[in-house]
């Protein structure tokens, strides 16, 4: 496939929210390595430091997929998001960590206890979701995770840095947009334990020449599942005994 042109192509969808309904056939990545492929052909274009790392998992069982979260899509709460009108603004309440410490490339893999170990904070994150596609339901799933795996923002509120006698894998979440509860679960993320996430990405981005560092903002799926927000909205996620977080859409 052409990788390059995918790239460009994606990086274009979403500067000008002209999205695309189809992709040609030499367009289309037939692998998870190639869609990482084209994630690394746009991180190289848009020159942008990576602050944060999504990653997630269709079930506990599934092979986990990641995404960058670049600096200009990442704020701290109350956070406040320029999107254009149709932009989609659909949102997820998430549990992110900060991780304490590097976690380079090396010969070794990194083990669950020790990755666990380097997480210095745990937040609630709010990712707001965008797409250079018109329906990704309709396109390859390696496409999609090619297009940074549909990130398009993220919030993330206070640091709990005494965090891990909470549970962190199946708190009560609510979503709110102004003011309005649309949304309470208990059932964790489809990924499951965030652990086993976490051990996965810290060797995926190692792997990719991405590892990880001290400071990142790194979010492991939703508790929430999809909610799509109007122009102008403002969305609460609340994790029990985790905390909450804010964004605002201008």
């Amino acid at each position: 496939m052409h990788v390059e042109a995918l790239a460009e192509k994606l990086i274009a969808a979403r500067r000008s929210l002209e999205r695309i309904a189809a992709l040609a056939p030499d367009e289309i990545p037939e692998s998870a390595a190639q869609g990482y492929a084209v994630q690394d052909a746009i991180l190289q274009r848009l020159a942008l430091p990576i602050a944060g790392w999504k990653v997630g998992a269709s079930s506990p069982s599934a092979a986990p997929q990641a995404g960058p979260i670049l600096a200009d899509r990442l704020q701290p709460s109350p956070a406040r998001f320029a999107m254009p009108a149709k932009a989609f603004r659909t949102v997820e309440g998430e549990v992110a960590f900060t991780l304490g410490r590097d976690l380079p490339t090396r010969s070794q893999g990194y083990g669950e206890d020790e990755v666990w170990d380097a997480m210095a904070a745990l937040h609630v994150g709010i990712e707001v979701l965008e797409s250079s596609f018109i329906d990704r339901r309709k396109i390859s799933e390696f496409a999609v995770l090619g297009d940074l795996l549909n990130n398009g923002a993220y919030c993330y509120g206070t640091a709990v840095k005494d965090w891990r006698h909470l549970d962190v894998a199946t708190p009560e979440a609510t979503i709110a947009i102004d003011g309005r509860e649309l949304r309470r679960a208990k059932a964790g993320t489809p990924g499951g334990h965030p652990k086993r996430l976490l051990v996965w990405l810290a060797n995926h981005a190692a792997a990719r020449g991405h590892s990880l560092k001290a400071g990142m903002i790194i979010t492991t799926g939703s508790h929430t599942g999809m909610i799509d927000a109007p122009p102008g909205a403002t969305v609460t996620a609340r994790l029990k005994g985790l905390g909450e977080a804010t964004l605002q859409f201008a």
